[in-house]
């Protein structure tokens, strides 16, 4: 998938590249104009590719898990592609804004002349201007707060985001109206009108779902108990819900309320419509659901997604599985599908949390004590994780299968230290991406 939109913007590249280089007739003027013309239509087009894909991916498709890797990595790459409309979109912004720079350096007398348009341009095109720049500062605005998440609320971000549909349709609107009208009628040009159909199909669908708000799974909650500062909850759902596999999340919402959020299945699949959640309170969002969730409370999942699985126990490699915190959910359910299934790999599994009596610690013992060929190593109480306790298990003459799930910043130094030690057809790093803002 990832090269498949790399492949898209390349495209939109080279085929601007043929045809300002060798196609077109060079238009009169001076060189720095030119490139400033060309530099415009240039960055507005990768840019609006790039938002086109997001607005793509924001309908989570389950057909981008398989080439992606997992749903979690499909947000990751829409989080990317957003930084990179942004950055494209501010590239295309100071092209603009370099009218007064050119003409104080060269003057305007080689300014290229106003290639004749429809009526109807003439008539929208001050419109365009504005709805395209007040749009550009609404995207640094949405990206500042996206990076700066410690410092805004959740809630804040998600209703702002919501707005991102309305936020691409205007750009297509500008783009549309301000589009050189010559550069319709060649290849770029069709390939440009069908990346706007795409999106525009995309952000309609997006726009409907916001005003109708309902997930495709309806269940019931049979209980919630509090095990510290995790809420366990277990649901039954209704007949739709096609069953998960070990390690699959899926997306939780109360009926009735707009807001959702992702959480690993934390049981194995019965094929009894029972499905179960282990919720850290982390956010205001999860520490008020004692109050708004009990027996009874309806919900509604949209899942499941994910490809962290169970790995092959026949694979022949040194299994190392890491967790930390809430990170324990996709091992338990991994141990209880592979207890249910008869058989487990050999493997250590090390799980990071702040005190030995965490509920998920003792939930993974329990798990744990099922299966003779799985270790359990707790670091708690101030005995540390680092990433040598995974270095440690690696023998030369076997593969290093390493899954990780919990903290982005442990996992980036878990990435970084297995890269600096180990050679690199020696070892594999399954992550669980769950940044989803």
């Amino acid at each position: 998938m990832r090269r498949s939109i790399l492949l898209v913007l390349a495209s939109f590249f080279v085929i601007w590249a043929v045809e300002a280089l060798w196609l077109s007739p060079s238009p009169p003027g001076d060189l720095l104009w030119v490139m400033r013309q060309e530099g415009m239509l240039l960055t507005g087009i990768l840019a609006l590719g790039a938002m086109t894909a997001i607005m793509v991916l924001s309908l989570r498709p389950r057909w981008v898990e398989s080439p992606l890797g997992g749903m979690d990595k499909a947000y990751r790459l829409h989080k990317w592609l957003g930084i990179i409309a942004i950055g494209l979109s501010l590239a295309h912004w100071v092209a603009k804004q370099s009218k007064s720079l050119i003409t104080t350096v060269i003057g305007s007398a080689g300014r290229l002349a106003k290639v004749a348009a429809p009526e109807w341009v003439g008539i929208l095109k001050p419109y365009a201007k504005t709805l395209g720049e007040w749009t550009f500062y609404a995207l640094i605005l949405m990206l500042v707060i996206t990076l700066a998440r410690r410092a805004v609320p959740y809630k804040r971000w998600y209703w702002l985001h919501r707005f991102m549909p309305l936020a691409y349709l205007s750009l297509v609107f500008h783009g549309i109206v301000l589009t050189p009208p010559g550069y319709w009628g060649g290849v770029g040009g069709w390939l440009l009108a069908l990346t706007m159909i795409l999106g525009i199909v995309a952000a309609v669908i997006q726009l409907v779902r916001d005003l109708r708000p309902r997930y495709p799974h309806t269940g019931t909650v049979l209980s919630c108990t509090q095990l510290g500062d995790v809420l366990e909850v277990q649901c039954r759902m209704e007949d739709s819900w096609p069953g998960h596999a070990a390690g699959q999340f899926a997306f939780l919402r109360l009926a009735g309320e707009l807001e959702a959020h992702p959480f690993t299945l934390s049981d194995a699949d019965q094929q009894n419509h029972l499905v179960r959640f282990h919720i850290k309170q982390l956010g205001d969002w999860t520490r008020g659901l004692p109050e708004r969730m009990h027996p009874g409370t309806v919900v509604e999942l949209d899942g499941p997604y994910g490809r962290f699985v169970p790995p092959d126990h026949d694979d022949g490699a040194v299994h190392v599985w890491v967790g930390a915190g809430v990170g324990a959910t996709p091992f338990l359910s991994w141990l209880g599908q592979l207890h249910d299934d008869g058989h487990a790999p050999q493997a250590c599994l090390q799980y990071a949390c702040q005190h030995a009596l965490d509920p998920l610690a003792q939930a993974l013992k329990d798990a744990v004590a099922l299966h003779p060929d799985v270790h359990l190593d707790i670091f708690a109480d101030g005995r540390r994780w680092s990433p040598k306790e995974v270095l440690q298990r690696y023998q030369a003459d076997k593969p290093l299968q390493v899954w990780f799930c919990g903290p982005a910043t442990m996992g980036r130094q878990l990435e970084q230290a297995l890269k600096q030690t180990l050679p690199s057809a020696s070892w594999q790093l399954h992550r669980e991406h769950f940044e989803f803002r």
